[in-house]
This record gives structure tokens, C-alpha cells and sequence, in this order.
């Protein structure tokens, strides 16, 4: 059976990029590839010019992605590190080409295993078109910290992931302020004929910057050092806790790091994980809360 039009159209632009990120070439190995890829269900032996050039324009629609051609003839992505970026287009790039390389290997499915993803995903459709239309949104709330659900409106401002959860930024009317909402949490949301405008000086990435996870937005940030074993230090390299993260100190038995951030409930989780093989330096009033609740550790295991 062919796919739709639609559904096979993206996945030839995907199988594009990706076939032209993995170094420059030729039309001619472009149609070579092209005659045996399983995206190619019409079984073309080429793909023809006017097609192509087609594909590359609204490949640079689509996913911001320039397709350049050298002095060689060879084709190439003017700048490949964006496919490995952290913003919108480029994870929506990865997550489409990795879904379609999933389906072309269903016989590897019990070899590749995933992280369950919180329920809330569900209501991100609604959310994502309430974003786009500026529209209100009525919401059935159930905090934790309530024993019952609440029925109120919001205007949604930025959606964020953070470990495995969806978030949802709105300004609730009836608080008066910006207020962090986990889908997860949610239990209706339905579309208003109500209309908001977003402040025109509303940066979301501005917003979370000084900030690890989804508290703390309005504090200011403070400088943060830690100190931490040398084998443990591997994983902060990789995958930095914090964009501001710093590594300012190094020799064979630990690192030091530092941070400019909110000390948020969630960054302290993220510190508190690596256990023993972690030390905070900075801010002293930081140091002390460790040492305490290392303290407060002991003694309870001592009972």
C-alpha cells in the first residue's frame, strides 16, 4: 500500500537530509541511493531535477536546513550541526527521521527500548494550536497540592519538556500571573472564542535561563561551584547539567564546576543523585543545607 501523498513527501525530504548530512555528494550517488532507498516506493531510478530543487527549497522551509552545492558538484548541509540542536525544528527533524527509520526496521523493535513519557502528551495538539492562534484555553486542573480539581482559563505562553514531563507556561487571569502547568496533571482542556495577545517582550528561553528544570523563574541566579570525582565528571562533560556550566578546575581524582544559576529544588535533585561523589564548594549557605541533610542521613541509617 503507498503512503499518502503528504506522509511520503516529508519522508523523502528527511531521507534527503540525511542521505546529504553524511558528507558531500554527487547527483549521481544521490540517484544511486535513491533507486534502493525504502522510502522510494514508486521504484524510480532517479530522482528528477526539477524534483530535487524543489525538495531542497522546502526542505530550508521546513527545517531551516540549507542543501549547498561546492566547486565539485557535490552536495552538502551548510551547517550539520543544526540537526543535532536542541530548538524546535531541528528535534522535530530527528524525531520524523528516526520514526521512519524505526518503521523500515520492525524487525528491531524488542532491541530498541524507550523512556516512558508522562500521559500528558495527550493534551499537547490543543495546547500547541493554542499557542499558534493565541487562543484561551478552559482547563481542569488537579494539583498535588490540592485534594480536589479546578476548572479555569489560561493563556498558554511556551510549552517545556523536563525529565519525561511536559509543562505548560500560561498567565492565569485569575492569579493574576505566570504559573508553571504539568500535563500530566491536566484532566480536560477545551479551545475558548476568546482571544489573548503575548507580550511582545516574551522570551521563553529568556525566561528559563538562569534556571534547571521548572521553578525558581523569578529569582535571581547565584554562583554555584561544586566539586566532583573525576569518573563522575564524564557525564557532566557530555551532558551539561546547566547551559552556563563551566568546568574550572581539573586533575585526576575530580573536577570542579561551576554554574550561574536559581539553586532551585530541581538543580539541588540533580546534584543530591550523584551522592558521595559530589561535593558543593559554592554558596556556603548551599554547602551547609548538604552538609545537614548528609547528617541527617547518617543518623537515620544509624537507628
Amino acid at each position: 500500500m503507498k503512503k499518502s501523498s503528504v506522509g511520503h513527501v516529508l519522508e523523502s525530504y528527511i531521507w534527503l537530509v540525511n542521505t546529504i548530512a553524511r558528507g558531500p555528494i554527487s547527483r549521481a550517488m544521490i540517484n544511486e541511493k535513491w533507486a534502493n532507498a525504502s522510502v522510494n516506493d514508486y521504484k524510480q531510478d532517479y530522482i528528477p531535477e526539477s524534483n530535487f530543487h524543489r525538495w531542497r527549497t522546502h526542505v530550508e522551509q521546513l527545517f531551516n536546513i540549507t542543501i549547498k552545492c561546492n566547486a565539485a558538484g557535490e552536495y552538502y548541509i551548510e551547517d550539520a550541526d543544526y540537526l543535532h540542536g536542541a530548538d524546535m525544528r531541528s528535534r522535530m527533524f530527528n524525531l520524523m527521521y528516526i520514526n521512519n527509520l524505526l518503521k523500515d526496521s520492525k524487525d528491531l523493535h524488542n532491541q530498541i527500548l524507550f523512556e516512558a513519557i508522562s500521559s500528558g502528551e495527550k493534551f499537547l495538539p490543543p495546547i500547541i494550536e493554542a499557542l499558534r492562534d493565541k487562543c484561551v484555553l478552559e482547563m481542569t486542573y488537579q494539583s498535588f497540592a490540592k485534594d480536589h480539581p479546578s476548572t479555569f482559563l489560561v493563556e498558554p505562553y511556551c510549552l517545556k519538556m523536563f525529565k519525561q514531563r511536559w509543562y505548560m507556561l500560561a498567565y492565569s487571569p485569575d492569579l493574576a500571573q505566570l504559573h508553571i502547568y504539568a500535563l500530566d496533571r491536566i484532566q480536560a482542556i477545551e479551545p475558548t472564542n476568546q482571544e489573548y495577545q503575548l507580550p511582545d517582550e516574551f522570551d521563553a528561553e529568556a525566561y528559563f535561563k538562569n534556571t534547571y528544570g521548572v521553578s525558581g523563574m523569578e529569582e535571581k541566579p547565584e554562583i554555584v561551584e561544586i566539586r566532583i570525582e573525576a569518573y563522575q565528571a564524564n557525564y557532566l562533560r557530555t551532558l551539561p547539567i546547566h547551559p552556563s556550566q563551566q568546568e574550572v578546575e581539573r586533575d585526576e581524582n575530580f573536577s570542579v564546576f561551576r554554574f550561574k544559576v536559581v539553586p532551585s529544588f530541581e538543580f539541588m535533585q540533580e546534584l543530591r543523585k550523584h551522592g558521595p561523589l559530589l561535593k558543593v564548594l559554592k554558596p556556603q549557605w548551599l554547602r551547609e543545607q548538604f552538609r545537614r541533610e548528609a547528617e541527617q542521613l547518617l543518623a537515620m541509617y544509624q537507628k
